[in-house]
């Protein structure tokens, strides 16, 4: 591809380094000498005591919250309120063990369970920050008395439980026998998630988990004999009661039938499962149906004479499992798996599923229509196929619902499969031997319908060659899952375009590849598509592989162009604007000058006929070839704004034509040299004027360290233009906005003594004048005014200058300001004698504002403020009642 796209990529993997580079040193992870962590953050609390807030104030400093505690007591920790960023918790015992840990962050309260305190000492819960989080958080700790245990029986009622504390559990304690099978249930609670396990009397776990109430632990076999015990415990620090009962489950139910013979079976306790025994021979099929169902979910499994499964899935009131080869004679069984507590009734009925479909075809025959009438019957057409012989199959009509189609070679294998209920299509490049291959369409549970398949012998792919520079050749597939080739022959150095157009298929991917055959670039050519080859590297055959999806076939029209070297028209900066052209796609456009380091550059382009904004790009070029001005969209015109030349030697400015494009435009190189006009703090106003496209005015006049200053621009001719000012360092202090025509920044404070700049940008290629004004602004105007005296007039002379006026007052006492405005569009606040703020308003000249009545909510002086909007001047009067 182009010299060009490459440099631009290099660049930008350049830009992304620096980047990564300027963020790693900013964290700390750019440095191989990191800074000394902060001393942890220590506060101390108390083992069933009031929370706690610990605080840090450094990126990666820890905290830590110490407690005495006796063996034996029991501890949970909570964290909330957490706005410290990512971290992990510990909470270590005496010596420094780590008894729990959690992850944390913010915003998510947090918490280590329940744990045991096994000697008398210091214990502390550690918060150990990521390098870059500081904060708050608040820890509570939380003493946690002995868990609650209840006695049971067997099939007693329902029995209910309370936790009073966070992170109290609760045991159901119960005698077993051996082999007893047993269905646990918590039917009611208020503590909301809980984790439930079934403890055997050697304390290992039978079943159970996490689970919403209410919730159940299926019927369970109980391994030994003697005390098991339920274990439920509320999640985080939830408090609250919990109802359970551990009932006795009988032995299944279990119905002998026939085939086609309705069997009902009825659960009677829950934990019950219903088993139905058959007699069936080996190679049959079978369905089993579920009706009549008075469960609303469940699971249903079939199993050979050894108790293998043959097939399962869910029950969802009626169900089935269709079409199962059974593997050996003998009795097989259904079992019906009720979900939860559920019992109920229903029918169990075992078919025999009726003979596949098979139809014979020949690959490039007529299509057929597969018909399944039962369910669990398959369906497939057969044909003979040759090694290395090219088949696809089109798949349509289809009826089935959900199905899926798969072709298998002889031995069984899948070549190929596709999820087919109404159509799809098998694309196989070649078939791996001679023999009997089966197209197999599989409708998925009780589905049945019918599909057509047509099975194609497809002939070798389509080859055209093009000469470059020569005329368009067609390309045209016939056969679903034929592909196209388009081949042209190149010696090295040689540039190549190639355009495909007129494409009449949906969906067809093309490949430009080199000769060894490798992919130099891909694009979607369904209608139509360019790959700019650019300059081949080795002597050879190129070629265009388009690969239509699916059963597509259809045609495209093939133009391979020999492109010329780029067009070539040379200037200088400042001699006027030079026309540039190109006549063959892929061809691009270079306007060439000469530069010297230092120098300032920019280039304006108009006139573009390329066929619109987006149909070419333009950018200027280092005399290295790197991009000193990455390219922006150029179709029709735009605007390089002024860079500085950074080596001496010659620049490019690149017109890149975008696909197969052609055209020409006009382009102009500046040589910029900023407008400069000297002013002074306080004087007279000074006029700027620009007239080179990228050339700034700027506005420089002395401060010193501590003078305040304002800046505005007025008569601005610019149309559009952004002014700000700079210090003597460079580094902007206010921006004066959007500044066309005027435009004004409020009081700034000079930093240091020294040569302060306003700079005056004007949009694009915009060119224009005005006159700029810096204001050294004196000491804020101040008044006073006593409640129930007089007016007090206040002046504001210089544009940036605000005003106060002050007045004593009481706590509790009301008071309403009244200002006559003169200084135009004005914003006012009132505050007391401790800082608050108490009212505030903006109101426009020659107009009276009213403030209050206003309660004062502390003693002493208060402040009315005035801030006159942007460069606003004028008296105003304010009487207090």
């Amino acid at each position: 591809m182009r010299h060009h796209g490459k440099a631009r990529f290099q660049q930008r993997r350049r830009r992304g380094a620096a980047l990564i580079a300027a963020v790693l040193v900013l964290t700390g992870l750019g440095t191989t000498a990191a800074s000394a962590a902060a001393t942890a953050v220590e506060v101390t609390a108390k083992l069933g005591g009031d929370p706690v807030t610990v605080r840090t104030a450094e990126p990666g400093q820890d905290a830590i919250v110490a407690f005495q505690a006796v063996a034996g007591q029991r501890a949970l920790v909570e964290i909330t309120d957490i706005r410290l960023g990512s971290m992990w918790v510990y909470l270590r015992d005496t010596k420094g063990a780590t008894l729990r840990q959690a992850s944390c962050g913010d915003g998510v309260d947090c918490v280590l369970d329940t744990a045991e305190l096994t000697a008398s000492g210091r214990y502390s819960v550690y918060l150990d920050a990521s390098q870059v989080s500081y904060g708050v958080a608040t820890v509570r700790l939380h003493e946690v008395p002995p868990d609650v245990t209840a006695g049971y029986t067997i099939g007693d009622p329902a029995t209910t439980v309370t936790m009073d504390a966070p992170g109290q559990n609760a045991y159901l304690v119960f005698k077993g026998r051996a082999g007893q099978r047993i269905f646990t249930r918590v039917s009611a609670g208020t503590t909301g998630v809980i984790t439930a396990y079934l403890l055997d009397p050697a304390g290992v776990s039978l079943g159970g988990g996490v689970c919403d109430v209410p919730c159940d632990i299926d019927a369970t076999v109980l391994r030994a004999d003697g005390e098991h015990r339920l274990l439920l415990s509320p999640s985080g620090v939830r408090t609250g009661s919990l109802t359970a009962q551990v009932l006795d489950v009988p032995a299944d139910v279990e119905a002998v039938t026939g085939i086609g013979r309705p069997a009902p079976v009825t659960t009677t306790a829950p934990g019950q499962n219903a088993r139905v025994l058959f007699d069936a021979e080996a190679g049959a099929k079978v369905t089993v149906a579920v009706s009549e169902s008075g469960f609303t979910t469940g699971r249903i499994s079939l199993h050979g004479p050894k108790g293998e499964t043959l097939a399962s899935g869910e029950c969802t009131r009626d169900c089935a499992l269709t079409g199962v080869p059974l593997t050996a004679s003998g009795t097989h069984s259904v079992l019906l798996d009720p979900a939860g507590a559920q019992t109920g009734t229903a029918v169990v009925t075992i078919t025999i599923s009726a003979p596949d479909v098979l139809v014979g075809v020949v690959p490039g025959g007529d299509p057929v229509t597969l018909t399944v009438v039962e369910a669990g019957q398959n369906a497939a057409v057969v044909f003979g196929g040759a090694a290395k012989q090219h088949v696809s199959a089109v798949l349509s009509k289809g009826s089935l619902g959900k199905a899926t189609a798969s072709l298998r070679a002889p031995d069984g294998t899948v070549l190929v499969s596709a999820s087919c209920a109404t159509a799809c299509f098998l694309d196989v490049r070649s078939l791996p031997a001679a023999g009997r291959y089966t197209l197999h369409v599989d409708p998925d549970g009780a589905n049945t319908g019918s599909i057509t398949v047509q099975v194609h012998d497809v002939p070798a792919d389509a080859v055209v060659t093009a000469v470059p520079g020569g005329d368009a050749v067609p390309l045209t597939t016939a056969v679903p899952g034929q592909n196209g080739f388009a081949n042209f022959a190149v010696k090295r150095g040689e540039r190549t375009f190639v355009q495909l157009i007129g494409g009449t298929f949906g969906n067809a991917p093309g490949y430009l590849r080199d000769p060894s055959g490798t992919d130099l670039a891909s694009s979607q050519c369904a209608s139509g598509c360019v790959f700019d080859a650019g300059a081949a590297t080795v002597d050879g055959t190129y070629r265009i592989a388009l690969d239509p999806q699916g059963a597509e076939t259809g045609g495209i029209t093939v133009r391979v162009f020999a492109v010329p070297a780029d067009a070539v028209v040379p200037t200088a900066p400042g001699r006027g604007p030079v026309p540039v052209a190109t006549t063959t796609p892929g061809q691009g456009a270079l306007v060439v000058f000469d530069a010297v380091a230092g120098q300032r550059l920019s280039a304006r382009l108009g006139g573009g006929t390329f066929g619109g904004s987006g149909s070419a790009s333009a950018g200027l070029r280092r005399p290295d070839g790197s991009w000193l001005v990455n390219p922006v969209f150029c179709g029709v015109s735009c605007f390089l704004d002024a860079v500085t030349a950074d080596a001496t030697g010659t620049y490019t400015l690149f017109v890149d034509p975008q696909g197969a494009a052609v055209g020409s435009i006009t382009a102009e190189v500046f040589d910029v040299v900023d407008a400069a006009v000297d002013a002074v703090a306080g004087g007279d106003p000074v006029g700027v004027r620009t007239g080179t496209p990228g050339q700034n005015a700027v506005v420089s006049f002395r401060g010193g360290a501590g003078m305040r200053v304002s800046v505005r621009l007025t008569g601005g001719t610019f149309g559009a233009a952004t002014a700000t000012l700079r210090g003597p360092d460079g580094i902007t202090l206010a921006s004066l906005g959007s500044c066309g025509s005027t435009c004004f920044a409020d009081t700034v404070t000079l930093p240091a003594a020294g040569a302060y700049s306003v700079l005056i940008n004007p949009s694009g290629a915009a060119v224009g004048s005005g006159t700029v004004q810096v204001h050294d602004v004196p000491p804020d105007a101040s008044a006073s005014v006593t409640v129930g005296g007089g007016p007090a007039t206040v002046s504001v002379t210089v544009p940036g200058q605000n005003a106060a006026v002050t007045f004593d007052g009481a706590a509790g006492q009301v008071v309403t300001l009244v200002i006559e405005a003169g200084t135009g569009t004005t914003a006012y606040q009132l505050r007391g004698a401790d800082g608050t703020l108490l009212a505030s308003r903006s109101g426009t000249a020659a107009a009276l504002v009213t403030l209050g009545p206003v309660t004062l909510t502390a003693s002493g002086t208060q402040t009315l403020t005035l801030n006159p909007g942007a460069h606003a001047v004028g008296s105003s009067a304010v009487t207090a009642t």
